[in-house]
């Protein structure tokens, strides 16, 4: 009896392929928690300097429209005080931008001439200067320079400058008067006493040029001080 089935090949299922595991799908780039924290922390620093650069650029326009308005001020305080040194000084001499003034001139060349003779009208000469030179000192004093100066943005070395000319120009006149005043005894006397006093007064004249010199320095600086610049006068002008 045949064994059924003897020497027949059983046929192998073939092997079956690794099971796979699902692949999770990546978070987008922009999603990952990572990179939304550092984005909001550049984000965060780039309105925090933003904030900081508008804020500094508002202050710094405020302070260059603070420093203009102050340097408009002080311009306006010195030209002031300048225009009322020229129109007293003009009166009584010569103002030329450059150099100090020249005051009453007429008093040193009649002084001069008093040292030879008594030339006629030199009493009246040097009696009109002295009171030339009283109206200039008290009309430079009534005017209100502390006040013009005051709150305009001077500092104190500044303020010390236009007090300080003003001062020496009043000091300055106040000696050329004095002077004339001299010259005006000397004029009624003779000989030595005449030549004595007459020294005197050319000494005082020489101390009243010392003030004016001093004055224009002050007022030099002061000028500047205002953002005023003293153009130097060219030779022979």
């Amino acid at each position: 009896m045949a064994i059924k089935g003897k020497g027949r090949t059983r046929t192998r299922q073939p092997a079956r392929a690794p099971r796979r595991e699902p692949v999770p799908v990546p978070v987008p780039l922009a999603r990952r928690r990572g990179v939304q924290l550092l984005a909001a922390f550049v984000a965060g620093l780039l309105v925090f300097w933003g904030g900081v650069w508008l804020t500094n650029g508002l202050r710094a326009e405020r302070a260059a429209d603070t420093d203009r308005s102050q340097e408009l001020r002080r311009r306006q305080a010195g030209t002031a005080w300048d225009q009322e040194v020229r129109t007293e000084v003009g009166n009584i001499g010569d103002v030329t931008q450059g150099r100090p003034p020249v005051i009453l001139p007429e008093i040193r060349s009649t002084l001069r001439d008093l040292r030879r003779e008594t030339p006629e009208g030199a009493v009246d000469t040097l009696e009109d200067a002295a009171d030339r030179a009283g109206a200039a000192t008290d009309a430079i004093g009534e005017f209100d320079l502390t006040g013009t100066i005051r709150d305009h943005g001077f500092d104190q070395a500044g303020v010390l400058r236009f007090l300080s000319a003003r001062d020496e120009l009043v000091d300055a006149i106040d000696l050329y008067r004095e002077a004339a005043l001299l010259g005006v005894v000397a004029a009624e006397l003779e000989g030595g006493d005449r030549a004595d006093l007459l020294e005197r007064a050319e000494s005082v004249l020489a101390k009243a040029d010392t003030a004016i010199s001093r004055y224009y320095l002050d007022q030099t600086e002061a000028l500047a001080a205002a953002g005023i610049a003293q153009q130097p006068s060219l030779p022979g002008s």
